[in-house]
């Protein structure tokens, strides 16, 4: 582990956005992809210090320099919290991330991928885990998990050695929110 742990966020500005600054605040290093620009302003005015943006398109090569360049300058990454459909980037982004010891990964997937999900292939030095998204259900109806459920859900797998969680609730599959 680096002096000052490293984390990655793909997918950070938004629904992850809490995770960020709940890491900032714990005193990590966090590199964040998003797409959008001005996305990124309220986490650096919240944690300038910590919040490292990362903007580029998932499926762009750009994405790969810029996580090399973090990693570079900010050491290893120790997490890597996902929030992205595409695969082949992820795997091709822990690639970079060998010369670590060991690292975290914690993918996020939505409810469907619990029944139908898809392998991917991941180094060694990688502990992987699976953090399916559901729904609550609350006075005989169902809703989507908020933001700031979904983000406490997340932060408190950090460490686990789980290998795969659910926030919420997934079945019945029937009952979620349309």
């Amino acid at each position: 582990m680096n002096l000052i742990p490293h984390a990655l966020v793909i997918g950070g500005t938004g629904m992850l956005s809490g995770v960020c600054t709940a890491l900032a605040a714990k005193k990590w290093n966090v590199s964040v992809i998003g797409r959008s620009k001005n996305k990124f302003k309220p986490l650096m005015e919240q944690h300038p210090e910590a919040i490292f943006p990362i903007q580029a398109d998932y499926d762009s090569e750009k994405i790969f320099r810029l996580v090399q360049r973090a990693i570079d300058e900010r050491g290893t990454l120790d997490l890597i919290i996902s929030w992205t459909p595409n695969h082949k980037a992820l795997e091709r982004i822990c690639k970079l991330n060998a010369s670590s010891a060991h690292f975290q990964l914690l993918h996020i997937k939505g409810s469907k991928r619990y029944f139908h999900d898809t392998e991917i292939d991941l180094p060694e030095n990688c502990a992987y885990q699976k953090i399916f998204l559901g729904y609550m259900g609350e006075a005989g109806e169902t809703r989507w998990l908020s933001h700031e459920e979904i983000s406490k859900g997340i932060f408190r797998q950090i460490g686990s050695t789980e290998t795969a969680s659910i926030i919420g609730q997934i079945e019945p599959y029937e009952a979620r929110p349309q």
